[in-house]
């Protein structure tokens, strides 16, 4: 029986404020509450029940949400207050009762919140968006990964762009074994007959042109296609998969429509038992001895015999089912399934009995351990986080498809991108694509990003993925591209006409890059080099707003921002022509160059942000350095990466600097105490405003980050900035034993 309404809303807000009480390793790390009129916990409990009770038409007006960060985010309390602020006004539910508190049990740190939806004053049960509060949620994730600059997850379903704007990520097809099937993966480390049917059969059946065909390639695998009922199974070894299990579009209907009425293999290829096959290369020599250590023992005479008599009675059965049943359709279904429940009840009972007098209780192969449950019990525990992160360190070796490998053909879009490339001179491009519908509607997808990152492609990454973008194109997908660099401005002057291009050029800037996005409107890309400054970003944005406010759009502010790709269409609804087709993207001037007027303009904007910083420096606390610290130890390397960060990223999550730095000490050689104790000591110093953590254990959760398996993953993704890190470090040295000379001359 289900508990009352009453218990129901007790017992959350109490798991919620009092997590330990359920589970004695769960803590709570901070725990708010909005519009309650009383301040304790029990007044605030009751008082959210009598409101609820008021309800008449909802059975539970109490919602429960979770939001979780990943393993080395460590959010602060300011941060938590903000994302139920936003989550409370993304809902509609702003002036509910609502309870929320920070649990760090887990890896994770993650933040339940309970909300009233009975509103104070009407007494009426809100339906936030109409039911579709879940799809609100995951922007509402979007939102404040944005905000706060958390790592989005790798199948996210929304990003911000660069300009704000939230749009729906397209999730390209992707065939997979279902749920079931990887979770079986995960546990075992074993591939799924579906993996296995997938990877083998998936193109053969796809491809096929006719029965004969089919049957003889999937022979050649090692499988077999039959048909079953209405549908089609194909047997891996001894085990059968669904046809619509390897693709959905496989449906009996539509392979015979393709290929014809079906036929049958005119010899069916045997069914053999299937080897185990490692579903991942982590660990494969642990899941090798894992395999060893769980098979089971060759049968003897006695067990043989057991199996043969319960191999001979399942046919017999077989047989049965076929023999009655046959025939039986045409009286009627209730006298088939009558036949059908008496015979499956006396199948059931001697196979019952059988087994009782046997003793063949469980299949072979049953009750085996997990993976990782079997490594931890052997304390491999590094191998079991490796395997745990095996989707992440896999990724880390990406491959090229074959046919995207293969030198792009001269065409005309090859040439503008070879042409644009050069000119723009940047490190690394990142592709978006997005879909607009006639409504307005966006729906983006990111070629470049990995594990919910996007860090670009390099030049020669993006002429080799040239194809697949033309074929998005031709999806109705418009291609974007972004320039970064580490070292230089990439200035967008967006939605420009010919009289403000003219006006620019009059003025005395010069473009890199100048493009017609639509007849009548252009872009222009200028390039600068990024002054060794720590108002580096804001110098980039404040140029941007300028220009953009003196010659073109301006709405535009942000310094990183997407661009029409030159030699693809522009596929707005509005620039659609009579005949159907799009106005292309075209590359009016390429010329590598810096353009020395903005630079002049982004030197006169840094100097007006030191003389404001200088006028505020009394009012606000400098960042003390320790005079206590020796040349090249970890709380100076500390200090010294901090710099370095700050000049080229304006992060606001200060404990994600310190997981960076982290990262950058390990890397550089720092032990794990020592990066503990260099952010205990520095972390708290580079803060304005204390934040009530427990130092200690923030410390150590940072460094435990910065040296475990997804340390490893980040590490890797970093691994050309390791010289430039030393260099950091080397520079901070030299520095501070200049002025040691100095000091003692």
């Amino acid at each position: 029986m289900d508990k009352p309404k009453v218990w129901q809303i007790g017992d959350l807000v109490d798991y919620i404020r009092y997590p330990h009480n359920t589970n004695a390793q769960e803590k709570i790390a901070h725990a708010g509450s909005r519009n309650f009129f009383a301040a304790t916990h029990n007044g605030q409990k009751v008082e959210m029940i009598a409101l609820a009770q008021e309800s008449v038409h909802s059975k539970m007006p109490v919602s429960h949400w979770v939001f979780s960060w990943q393993e080395h985010e460590q959010p602060t309390r300011a941060q938590v207050d903000e994302l139920v602020d936003i989550f409370l006004e993304r809902m509609g539910l702003v002036g509910h009762q609502a309870v929320y508190g920070l649990h760090y049990n887990t890896e994770n740190y993650h933040v339940h919140i309970a909300v009233n939806r009975m509103h104070p004053v009407t007494g009426k049960a809100v339906q936030p968006h109409k039911g579709f509060d879940k799809e609100e949620a995951h922007k509402i994730v979007a939102l404040v990964e944005h905000k706060q600059g958390w790592a989005s997850e790798a199948n996210s379903r929304y990003s911000v762009l660069e300009s704000g704007e939230l749009a729906r990520n397209i999730r390209p097809k992707k065939i997979q074994p279902r749920q079931e099937a990887m979770a079986v993966e995960h546990a075992t480390g074993e591939k799924s007959a579906q993996r296995i049917a997938q990877e083998r059969g998936h193109d053969i059946i796809k491809n096929a042109t006719s029965w004969p065909e089919l049957h003889q390639k999937l022979a050649e695998k090692g499988l077999r296609f039959e048909k079953k009922g209405s549908g089609a199974i194909v047997f891996v070894g001894e085990k059968a998969v669904k046809v619509s299990s390897i693709d959905r579009d496989f449906g009996m209907s539509k392979l015979c429509k393709r290929l014809g009425e079906f036929m049958p293999a005119e010899i069916p290829p045997p069914l053999e038992k299937m080897q185990p096959e490692p579903v991942s290369e982590v660990n494969l020599e642990e899941w090798r001895q894992y395999q060893k250590d769980i098979s089971m023992p060759a049968l003897d005479q006695n067990e043989a015999k057991k199996q043969q008599q319960l191999d001979a009675m399942k046919s017999r059965h077989s047989s049965e089912r076929k023999q009655i049943l046959s025939g039986l359709g045409k009286r009627g279904l209730p006298v088939l399934n009558a036949e059908r429940h008496r015979l499956k009840m006396r199948q059931r009972d001697e196979l019952r009995q059988f087994r009782q007098q046997t003793g063949r209780r469980q299949k072979p192969g049953k009750g085996k351990p997990h993976f990782e449950t079997w490594l931890r019990g052997r304390g491999l525990h590094t191998q079991a986080d490796r395997w745990r992160h095996r989707f992440r360190i896999q990724s880390q070796r990406p491959e090229l498809p074959v046919h995207m490998a293969t030198t792009a053909p001269s065409t005309p879009v090859h040439e503008q991108l070879q042409h644009y490339v050069s000119a723009v001179n940047a490190d690394r491009i990142r592709v978006t694509c997005i879909r607009m519908k006639p409504d307005g509607d966006k729906k983006v997808f990111i070629l470049d990003k990995r594990n919910g990152a996007s860090q670009g492609f390099t030049p020669e990454e993006l002429a080799a993925h040239l194809p697949e973008m033309l074929r998005l194109q031709q999806r109705g997908e418009n291609i974007y591209y972004t320039p970064l660099s580490e070292n230089r401005h990439h200035i967008l002057i967006d939605d420009m006409t010919r009289e403000s291009l003219e006006k620019l050029y009059a003025e005395g800037f010069r473009p890199a890059v100048v493009l017609e996005s639509s007849p009548g409107n252009y872009q222009c890309v200028l390039t600068i080099p990024k002054l060794q400054s720590p108002h580096n970003r804001d110098v980039g944005n404040r140029i941007t707003e300028r220009l953009n406010k003196q010659y073109g759009d301006p709405k535009l502010s942000g310094c990183i921002h997407p661009h029409r790709a030159p030699g693809f269409g522009n596929l707005k609804p509005k620039h659609r022509r009579e005949d159907g087709s799009f106005p292309k993207v075209k590359l009016l001037k390429a010329e590598k160059r810096e353009c020395s007027k903005a630079l002049e303009l982004a030197r006169q904007i840094d100097r007006e942000y030191a003389a404001a910083e200088k006028a505020r420096q009394p009012q606000t606390r400098p960042r003390p350095v320790p005079t206590h610290a020796h040349p090249g130890n970890s709380v100076a390397a500390y200090y010294a990466h901090y710099e370095n960060i700050r000049q080229h990223l304006a992060l606001e999550d200060l404990s994600r600097v310190d997981a960076m730095i982290a990262l950058r000490l390990r890397a550089t050689g720092h032990s794990q105490q020592a990066v503990a104790e260099a952010v205990r000591q520095c972390a708290p110093t580079i803060r304005e405003k204390n934040e009530g953590r427990d130092w200690q254990r923030y410390a150590e959760r940072t460094a435990a980050y910065a040296f475990s398996v997804a340390g490893d993953v980040a590490l890797a993704k970093n691994e050309r900035y390791l010289e430039h890190w030393r260099k950091i470090e080397g520079a901070n040295m030299e520095q501070k034993q200049g002025a040691t000379r100095m000091g003692m001359s």
